[in-house]
This record gives structure tokens, sequence and C-alpha cells, in this order.
């Protein structure tokens, strides 16, 4: 502890008698102040023990105040922070910065072309006009056998009002899947009508409105209006026993016999030989609903008897769908023979029928065709040429502008340049465009330009295919982007 400066003897005297000695009281002093310095410094460096021998209570009292003086005065000034500064500064952002964002928001939505909906543009012949395309009413048909098993399979497709096609497929049409291919009799077996659907839909690359099962009791009240029908067959129609039902040439059913007929087989028997006598049925039998006078024995709102009905009153095309052998024959044991399509005959095949196909997701590339000469129909033509190259036109109408050189085809992120490729291969033109643009309304556009016009020449009727049931609905309004 620092010693206390020794008492200053009484004025004109000392201790010892003598005068004081001012020098010795100078030295003494400087000599505390210096033990004094030095035990502060000591101080600021030791543990709290030491604190209470510089001060004691008094300093550490002293302390204390100032501290909560300290603390008070901060505490004050974040309180006028909290109850003034902070809600002038939120009110700054809300006033400033929120409708800055907001504009732009506004504007990158404006911008953005992607589903815009733009305007209602109602007259076909004029710039900017669009139309969703209605699709082709399609069907499949099982063909029951008498023990229950899938003879056969028949697609039907009404092209328009009075017009349409009909396409038979082998129930031994191998069908891909995860496991290999598998002959559509044996998808019956697992999951009947869905499957046969599904399956058929896979090879044709369509999607059907209706799904019908004909039993081998349905075939006496089908056929019976026109029975009897007379046709000429190219072999022999054959029983299980391989014995003769029917021999070569010229037969003539009746109601009751058509069954047999279709779904008689021989072990021997070829499919290929088996489809095109059901062929020659389908032809003998519409033939006689178009000329015959009597009422359809079924309703014509749906089902058979719609498609049959339709496609009997006016141009019709029956055929068989092109397969080959599969090497190896069915994978399963007893199966016989199991056939593939030919992939461009097939679709030769559905799109002579099928104008206008609605295909499974993904299956065929959506796309929208636009006339930007105002001299094509609204690209009617171009649209069935691109749906029979695998294509799916959904909308037709006009570019924004006429005036259109060159035919452009533009696909969109997500679609590859080779199905743009094909597309091309389609149309014998177009220069292809890629673009990064991303919208779910259609994997690609066709503008097309006077090329085209000079090739294929205008066309007329923009809002429909004659009386077709494969329309585009009118009036409908324009999107913008794809």
């Amino acid at each position: 502890m620092t010693p206390d400066p020794p008492t200053p003897p009484p004025s004109g005297a000392s201790p010892s008698g003598d005068d004081v000695d001012f020098a010795a009281l100078v030295e003494q002093q400087n000599s505390a102040a210096s033990s004094k310095q030095s035990s502060g410094r000591k101080d600021h460096a030791s543990d709290s023990s030491d604190s209470s021998e510089r001060g004691g209570e008094g300093g550490r009292s002293s302390a204390a105040l100032s501290d909560g003086r300290a603390n008070s005065g901060a505490a004050k000034v974040q309180s006028r922070w909290w109850r003034v500064g902070y809600p002038l500064v939120v009110g700054a952002f809300i006033v400033l910065i929120v409708p800055a964002l907001v504009f732009a928001g506004l504007r990158v939505i404006l911008d953005s072309s992607d589903g815009q909906l733009v305007k209602r543009v109602t007259n076909p012949e004029a710039p900017g006009y669009e139309a969703v395309v209605e699709k082709t009413p399609t069907a499949v048909a099982a063909i029951v056998a008498p023990d229950g098993s899938l003879d056969s399979a028949v697609v039907f497709a009404l092209t328009s009002d009075s017009s349409g096609g009909v396409l038979l497929i082998p129930a031994a049409l191998g069908i891909p899947t995860d496991f290999g291919m598998i002959p559509l009799s044996e998808l019956w077996k697992g999951g009947a009508l869905e499957s046969v659907a599904s399956g058929v839909g896979e090879v044709l690359n369509l999607n059907f409105n209706e799904k019908i099962s004909i039993p081998v009791a349905d075939w006496a009240t089908l056929v019976g209006p026109y029975a009897p029908l007379s046709f000429t067959i190219p072999d022999a129609v054959r029983d299980p026993k391989d014995a003769v039902v029917f021999p070569k040439g010229t037969v003539t059913l009746t109601a009751a016999q058509v069954a047999t007929f279709l779904t008689s087989k021989s072990p021997k028997d070829n499919e290929l030989n088996r489809t095109l006598r059901q062929e020659l049925f389908w032809k003998a039998w519409l033939a006689k609903v178009k000329s015959g006078a009597a009422t359809f024995p079924t309703p014509i709102t749906s089902g058979i008897g719609r498609f049959v009905a339709s496609v009997a009153r006016g141009q019709l095309s029956v055929s068989s769908l092109p397969v080959v052998p599969v090497p190896g024959g069915s994978p399963f044991p007893g199966g016989g023979p199991m056939y593939t399509g030919q992939p461009n005959a097939v679709l030769d095949a559905v799109a002579a029928i099928v104008p206008f196909p609605d295909g499974a997701p993904g299956g065929r590339p959506r796309i929208r065709v636009l006339d930007g000469t105002g001299k094509l129909g609204n690209g009617v033509t171009a649209a069935i040429m691109l749906n029979a190259a695998g294509g799916q036109v959904d909308v037709v109408g006009n570019a924004k502008s006429f005036g259109q050189d060159a035919t452009q085809i533009i696909y969109f992120d997500g679609t590859s340049e080779a199905t743009a490729q094909k597309m091309r291969a389609a149309l014998t033109m177009g220069e292809i465009i890629e673009s990064k643009q991303s919208n779910s309304g259609a994997d690609m556009t066709v503008i097309l330009g006077e090329d085209f016009l000079r090739e294929f020449g205008p066309t007329s009727g923009s809002t429909s295919l004659g009386s077709s049931n494969s329309t585009v609905a009118d009036s409908a309004p324009t999107t913008a982007g794809k």
C-alpha cells in the first residue's frame, strides 16, 4: 500500500527544531507519486481481489454507479431506436422499396410471353387468329373368341361425320413392355380391355376415346339386319381340329355364322391370312350397312353403333396393320408366331384414317401451325402432313403478321433437334430454329412461309375439313409465346 505523505511540521518549526527542508519534502512526494503510478499499472493486470486493495468499498461503489449510468444511457438510446428509428426505416422501405419491387415483378410478367393471353381474334383470316384442333374420334374394339380369349382387335376412326376407317390388328401383335415383347393376347389375359387399349395405343401412338368389347353373342345382333353377306376368301377357314368350316372361294354368311367365321382358328393357320379374311368380312358388312335401309340395331350415339354406322355412310378405308414376324415367335409356351409393326408403314396406316391424332403424353411432339402468308387456310394442309409424320398438331391459325418468306420450324426447350428435323422432312422445307423459351403449350411452332405456298399452293376452308369431326374450335383466343 502506498504510504501517506508525512504531515508537514507547524509553520516555522521542524522535528529537529531546525528550519523545514523543502527539498527533502519534494523528493519524498515525488517518490510517493511514482510508487502510486506503478501500483496502478499492476492493479490493471491483477484480479478482483487486487482492485479491492486499491480502492476499497468506496471505489467499487463508484465504479458500479458509473457503469449503471452508462447502461442506463445505452438503454435509453436503444429504446428510442425501437420506438422511433425502426418504424421510420420500415415505413421508408414500404413506401419506396416495395413499389419498386412490385413494378419490377409486373414488368417481368408483362414482358413474358409464356402462356400469356394476349387478345381474342375471331376472324379466321386475320393475323393472330388461332384455334384449338378437335382430335379425330377413335375407338378400339376387342373381338372375343368363344373361349373368352382375345381373337383380334379393331381400331375405328371417324375422319368426318360420314367417313372414316377401320384398322384390323392380330392378337399376336407384340407389344413392347418392361419385360420385353408380349403378345396382345397375353395382355388381354392379364388386364382385359384396358390392357389391350393401352398396348394398341402404344404401337399406334394413339389415345382412344372409346374402348369396346364384342363377345361372340353380339355378332348375330349386329349383322342380323344386313345378312346374308357374300364375299370371296383366298383360303379355307378351319376349326381347332383343323377341319374345314368354310371352304375357300365365295362364302355366304348368315348372321348366326359370323362369329364362327371370324373366330375359328386352326393350329396351322397363318395369322396374316386370318386377318385378311376378317378384312374381307368388314368390307362386305359395312357395304351392306351403307346401302341398306335398315336402322342399325344398337344405339349410334356411342360404342360400336356410333363408329360402324358413321364410317359406313361415306368414304371408307378398311385395312390391316402392316406387320412382320418376330424372330423366335412368342416367348410363351405354345404361343405360336408373334408379329411387330413396321414403323413407317404403321405411321402411314394411322395417318390414312386419323388426320388429327391424340397421342399419349410424350409420344408425339405437340405443334402449333401458323400461316405466315394469309393464303394457306390456317395451315390445315401442313398440319395433316405433320401429323402423318408422327406429330400432334394442337393449334392452327395465322401468324401475328403476314409476309413470311421462308418457313420456320421453331423447337423449344425440352424438344430435340432430331424431332424438328423429322417435321422438316415431312414438309420438305423449313429453317430450323432453336428457342430456349420454356412453355408447356407446345413443343414446337411451325410458321409457314411463301416457300410452302409456292410448293403446295393456296388452300381454303380454314376452320374445318369439310364437315369433318376433326375440326378446329373457331373463335379461339390467341396465345403468345409458343
